[in-house]
């Protein structure tokens, strides 16, 4: 599917990216069932130390912070986010529709001791919470269709501010060099943080924006835990043709680092930490600072 020129907003345009890409999955996962939860081998990968001091989103975000404040974790996963903020604040709610997100979360709680965090297992759309002080949704968008009524309601439960986290580059970029390889096709991408913005714009928010740099390339441990990563995102199976053409590509495009492994030749782009007060009118204004730390930023990919 092409991407139609017929696209009048930034809404529209961004609903027509997500349409032509979920098309170029379907074609390419072919016969192949859909999985009941795409995160299920994948969950583990995605937990963190919520005492850890070296990710500026939460020393971004526990500035806001305080005992007494209340958070509402939009698609918050194996609670990345949620468990350092739960240290700081006084309840954390996570609404998450993947139940192996939602199992990697509660078991991370246990280990660090954390007991003030809550689950709604749904997706946003569809989820009935209260309120909170903040409402935080990170890495979440890139795949949201429907984009306005979404951002309205994070919009609608927040008290006193609305974070949203987004990659310059949808995460799953990370995989483009190799679609081509294996599907003899470029990547149609997901929107992200360039098309985001103005979408905010048209409904007439006008957020602050920190942007974080990005760091070195994301990488994996070894090469086998690369090409099942790969297998899953490009839907291959193993020993297939396509499998094949994976495998040579992979190891061709490998780099060993320090980290791990990851593909010659890929970009790193910064994140940007979004957000806006509520309350504010539709003529409110943010601002636009650059936020240069140390340390590379891990997030849902």
């Amino acid at each position: 599917m092409a991407i139609s020129s017929a696209a009048t907003s930034a809404a529209e345009a961004w609903k027509a990216r997500i349409e032509a890409h979920d098309e170029q999955s379907l074609r390419a996962r072919g016969d192949q069932p859909e999985p009941a939860d795409f995160w299920s081998t994948l969950a583990a990968g995605f937990r963190a130390d919520p005492r850890r001091s070296d990710d500026p989103v939460v020393n971004l975000l526990s500035q806001w912070a305080t005992p007494q404040t209340s958070v509402l974790d939009v698609g918050g996963g194996a609670g990345r986010y949620a468990l350092p903020m739960a240290l700081r604040c006084r309840q954390v709610t996570v609404v998450e529709p993947s139940p192996s997100m939602v199992a990697q979360l509660r078991e991370g709680a246990r280990e660090a001791g954390i007991e003030n965090v809550s689950t709604v297992e749904a997706g946003w759309e569809d989820a009935s919470v209260e309120p909170a002080d903040f409402v935080v949704c990170a890495n979440v968008v890139y795949g949201v269709k429907d984009i306005a009524p979404f951002l309205t309601k994070l919009d609608e439960k927040a008290g006193e501010r609305v974070v949203l986290v987004a990659w310059m580059d949808a995460p799953p970029s990370i995989f483009s060099p190799l679609w081509k390889a294996v599907h003899g096709e470029e990547r149609i991408e997901l929107p992200a943080l360039p098309e985001l913005l103005p979408v905010l714009w048209e409904m007439g928010i006008f957020p602050n924006v920190e942007m974080l740099e990005a760091g070195g390339p994301r990488s994996a441990p070894n090469l086998d835990a690369a090409l099942a990563m790969a297998r899953h995102m490009l839907f291959v199976r193993l020993g297939s043709p396509e499998g094949t053409r994976l495998e040579n590509a992979a190891r061709e495009m490998a780099v060993q680092t320090p980290e791990g492994v990851t593909l010659r030749g890929r970009r790193t782009r910064p994140q940007g930490v979004v957000w806006w007060r509520p309350s504010e009118s539709s003529s409110r204004r943010g601002g636009f600072r650059s936020r240069i730390p140390r340390h590379e930023p891990s997030t849902r990919s």
